[in-house]
């Protein structure tokens, strides 16, 4: 089983007990930061749709990306909410060695991700309006995000936002089986997503499966974290369910 996640807007430089390995898609990351280099600090502020200090950063990190840079493990160099409770900080090499096998990171810049592949300072979203050789980002990426998750053939979690199952779910073929995981919690009487309990959950899923060495959605159903308990009458062969019973 191979889960995935969204990547995090934030990053940041921080210790692993692993060295940052060569991401798989470089050639395709270069060709993007060659085209984001293009772009004054303005343009990148109305491409990014951020405030000017983000540009201005996101300008500067462009200018000085080096693609022979070793990087920080990204498990460890993404930082937001989930991230925060993947907690790779506390991981041990052994947990890198299993997550490197189950775990990946899509992103709008390197593609796909394993835990301690090498990340240096950016700012992209795969829905940020770029043409590259007049196609989106989506397009530019093609189905080479879906092969690098489908092409040992096995089961496919998602713990990514919409905007990143975009990019895997329209070349899904009847053989493959892509699930992905939703939280709900009760407010008012009714059983919704709250996006930043959502983001909470998934790293914690994550952190869980790698933790506990899971290899098939049998031991994600036994995810048990801050009430949320598997929903099997509101779960299918596409959507496991989880519910925060308080």
């Amino acid at each position: 089983m191979l889960i995935f996640l969204s990547p995090a807007l934030n990053m940041r430089a921080a210790q692993a007990p692993v060295e940052a390995r060569q991401p798989r898609f470089l050639p395709e990351t270069r060709q993007l930061v060659d085209e984001l280099r293009r772009r004054s600090p303005w343009q990148l502020e109305s491409l990014l749709r951020c405030n000017s200090e983000i540009a201005l950063r996101a300008f500067a990190a462009y200018r000085d990306f080096d693609m022979d840079a070793a990087g920080t493990p990204a498990a460890a160099g993404y930082y937001g909410i989930a991230y925060t409770h993947l907690n790779a900080a506390s991981f041990t090499a052994q947990d890198y060695a299993y997550a490197d096998g189950h775990l990946r990171i899509l992103s709008a810049l390197y593609g796909s991700l394993r835990p301690s592949d090498g990340i240096s300072p950016h700012r992209l979203e795969m829905q940020t309006r770029l043409r590259v050789e007049g196609r989106d980002l989506y397009g530019f990426w093609g189905d080479r995000l879906y092969r690098d998750l489908f092409e040992r053939g096995e089961p496919v979690l998602s713990l990514a936002s919409g905007e990143y199952e975009r990019a895997v779910s329209p070349y899904l073929r009847p053989r493959d089986r892509m699930v992905s995981a939703r939280f709900l919690v009760s407010r008012r009487g009714r059983w919704v997503v709250l996006p930043t309990e959502a983001k909470m959950a998934r790293g914690e899923m994550a952190r869980h499966v790698i933790q506990n060495r899971i290899d098939d959605l049998g031991g994600v159903m036994e995810f048990d974290w801050n009430g949320y308990r598997y929903a099997p009458a509101l779960s299918d062969g596409r959507i496991m369910t989880f519910l925060q019973e308080r």
